[in-house]
């Protein structure tokens, strides 16, 4: 078909339109086309058929205005004829001189839009005529278009179309329906819509309000032509058109959809599962879901976590410096995965490992972020702890074997300076070159303690004892380390109950709180120690000694407080202190039952307080037995040492106490001596360890051949765990370097008297 036959003007928009006269009486034609440009019409002539279909095809026409008669004997109806057969679909109003009802008949019936009869009077009326049929022509071409449009829309929807009146009868079928249905169309029409829907909506019984248009309710269903169900939403709206009612179903599939909603809500469940907090955040930082998972880590519940934004959620004050890089990778490099300090709700401070993804939307750009969160917390604790425990187990080893050599120099230095002492024809310049000498030996023997302590290389030997004893026995020690310039008193409670403890730990104890006591009064000061009698509840409700340390010094902190006891922790400037003080205090207190608790005032001094089991047995005349003058003895003795300055130095105290000794350097010249002496030998006197042969295995071997033969170990550190963890045999007893000549001396009588 022409183009002009659809245009609904064919003259262009915005253009008048055009109206071809066929008119073979130029003077009629003339007052027409006079007429019609008066009325704003463009006018093109032509006086027979030939010419007027020559104008058509020459250019765009809008309406024929032609006469009923043309020359040549054919008539305006068979030009009519030939224009359409032409392919030319345009309007005609026929003229005419005259009518009869065969004519108008005829002329109806060959697309004829108006007739006008020529009289006086017809060019008045002549331009409104034109103008009513190019508005029908025009109102026509808009109604096909918009026909055309919506069956083009029905025919390309997605979602099934079905148009039924109201006896149910199928009246319209889309092919989206087709294929939903598996019916192809021509099947559809005429079958109740029933067959299709079986519980499809009744708008009238269901909507009495009259609305035009519904939606079904949820759980609707439907049938396909082979038998199967499926699930469905519709929506049905109501037209009615010159009484009769249609209704349109509009139909989706939603089979997908519900296996979809099913997966999602299954892979939810997982999600919830997971023992890994899960959240999905918009590029805002805005909480989009949080899981179960999240719930358990964070402390949120999904419901308070939803919509917030996450820093500020999950920090403590900004987030730091890996947040942003975690946010800057998602976008540039596809992913992050790192490490992050974050809080929970309860405010407690957690180390997680976090992995972040981008989320992309249907045209590639990331709308989200996905990320997951495993709580490393414990494992980082335990890994530092691991860590820990290997650097204190080298430190150890070094330490230990540092207080080996170091033990037998200060048994030599402080052993011999003790002797030295007792010499009566001393001058008072030279006692105090040897108190001085002996000063220092003690501070080396305190610090070499301390490192035995930590390191767990210290042979302990928990027996009963009295507190108060042992506080007045260290004040002499004490009174050496801590300087004339702080005033020291002490207030023993009388009838303290015994504990049963390692008192030289216990020494330890006194030892380095003074001195930590000292350090904190620079200027001097007054330090107090003090005994408590028992009292219940600081050991679980079991009964305790309170030894208690009390200072004028500085004070401390909350914040050093809360450090106090960690190993190597220290406030004091570098050479000023190993850290190892406090720590080791805590660590004996500990092993032995105790509690340490700490109380200080900034500017007004510190004290602290150790709470020790009160032992149950009594303290017998043997438990408080102390030598008042150096005991000698006849006895035979077999010394084993490999340190040769401190073999001559043990060798004379035991010597000048009465004592015979076979003196040997390791444990193999202790077999040969002890197989060559056919005497008896009442005591083995041996360091732990030796080269080629430790003490241990040389007394083990000597008390198969010499029943009875009692044993005494000396170490600087005891690296055989036997000899540290299990408790000495019986007639065994532990010496710790270094030693007074008057320690050793007591050590040996009161083990031979048994």
């Amino acid at each position: 078909m022409n183009a002009t036959s659809i245009r609904p003007i064919a003259s262009g928009i915005g253009a008048a339109p055009t109206v071809l006269i066929v008119e073979d009486d130029p003077g009629i034609a003339e007052l027409e086309k006079d007429r019609l440009e008066d009325a704003g019409y463009r006018i093109r002539t032509a006086s027979d058929a030939d010419a007027a279909l020559a104008e058509i095809q020459r250019g765009p026409v809008d309406l024929i205005l032609l006469d009923y008669h043309l020359p040549g004997g054919i008539d305006g109806l068979e030009f009519h004829s030939r224009v359409r057969d032409a392919g030319f679909d345009l309007p005609v109003i026929l003229v005419t001189g005259f009518s009869n009802e065969a004519t108008v008949i005829r002329a109806l019936r060959s697309g004829v839009r108006d007739f006008v009869t020529k009289s006086l009077e017809y060019l008045d009326y002549l331009p409104e005529a034109v103008a009513r049929v190019l508005r029908q022509v025009q109102t026509e071409h808009r109604l096909a278009e918009s026909e055309a449009r919506l069956l083009s829309i029905i025919r390309s929807a997605k979602d099934a179309i079905i148009v039924y009146e109201a006896d149910r009868r199928i009246s319209l079928f889309n092919d989206a329906a087709e294929t939903m249905f598996r019916c192809p169309k021509d099947r559809a029409i005429g079958r109740p819509v029933t067959e299709f829907i079986p519980d499809e909506l009744d708008v009238k019984g269901k909507n009495p309000s009259g609305s035009l248009s519904v939606r079904l309710q949820a759980g609707t269903r439907g049938f396909r032509a082979d038998g199967e169900e499926f699930p469905l939403e519709a929506s049905v709206s109501r037209v009615e058109v010159e009484g009769r009612k249609f209704y349109t179903l509009v139909i989706r599939d939603v089979t997908e959809r519900r296996q979809a909603e099913k997966t999602i809500k299954a892979q939810a469940e997982y999600l919830d599962r997971a023992n890994d907090a899960i959240m999905v955040c918009d590029l805002e930082d805005r909480i989009r879901y949080w899981n179960r998972g999240a719930e358990r880590l964070y402390g949120w519940t999904a419901e308070e976590a939803m919509n917030r934004v996450a820093s500020k959620l999950l920090y403590r004050s900004s987030p730091p410096p890996d947040v942003s890089r975690a946010h800057s990778a998602v976008l540039k490099d596809g992913g992050w995965t790192g490490e992050l300090k974050q809080v929970t709700r309860y405010g407690k401070e957690i180390t997680v490992v976090s992995g972040w993804t981008p989320v992309w939307d249907e045209q590639g750009r990331p709308k989200e972020t996905l990320v997951i969160t495993t709580d490393v917390t414990e494992r980082r604790r335990l890994e530092a702890q691991f860590l820990h425990t290997q650097r204190m187990e080298s430190l150890g080893t070094l330490a230990g074997g540092v207080a080996h050599d170091f033990n037998n120099l200060l048994t030599v230095i402080v052993g011999s300076g003790e002797l030295l002492l007792d010499t009566p024809e001393l001058d008072a310049d030279t006692r105090e070159l040897l108190m001085s000498i002996c000063h220092a030996g003690d501070r080396g023997a305190t610090l070499t303690k301390q490192l035995l302590t930590f390191s767990r290389r210290q042979v302990i030997e928990p027996r009963l004892f009295d507190l108060n004893a042992l506080v007045r026995e260290t004040e002499r020690i004490l009174r050496r380390l801590i300087g004339a310039d702080v005033e020291l008193t002490t207030e023993l409670a009388p009838g303290v109950a015994p504990v049963k403890a390692d008192p030289g730990q216990i020494e330890q104890v006194i030892v380095n709180l003074a001195v930590n006591a000292r350090d904190a009064m620079p200027a001097g000061g007054k330090l107090r120690i003090a005994t408590h009698s028992s009292g219940t509840g600081t050991l679980g409700g079991r009964p305790y000694i309170a030894l208690t340390v009390t200072d004028t010094g500085t004070g401390i902190t909350d914040e050093v407080k809360a450090r106090i006891f960690e190993p190597f922790y220290t406030t004091k400037a570098p050479g000023k202190g190993t850290g190892l003080g406090l720590s080791t205090v805590h660590g004996i207190v500990v092993q032995a039952g105790g509690r340490v608790e700490v109380a200080s005032v900034l500017g007004r001094g510190t004290t602290f307080t150790v709470y020790l089991p009160r032992a149950e047995e009594t303290l017998t005349p043997a438990d408080l037995a102390r030598p008042t003058a150096a005991p000698h003895g006849t006895e035979t003795i077999l010394l084993a040492e490999d340190e040769a300055a401190v073999r001559s130095f043990v060798r004379s105290v035991l010597e000048a106490s009465g004592y015979t000794v076979l003196e040997v350097e390791n444990g193999h010249e202790g077999l040969k001596m002890a197989e060559s002496f056919t005497a008896p030998i009442h005591l083995l006197i041996t360091d732990v360890v030796m080269p080629r042969m430790g003490g241990r295995e040389l007394a083990g071997k000597l008390g198969e051949k010499r029943s009875g033969l009692k044993v005494l170990f000396m170490s600087g550190y005891a690296d055989d765990d036997a000899l540290r963890r299990a408790p000495l045999q019986s007639g065994q007893a532990f010496l710790q370097k270094p030693f007074t000549p008057s320690l050793l001396a007591w050590k040996v009588r009161k083990l031979l008297d048994g």
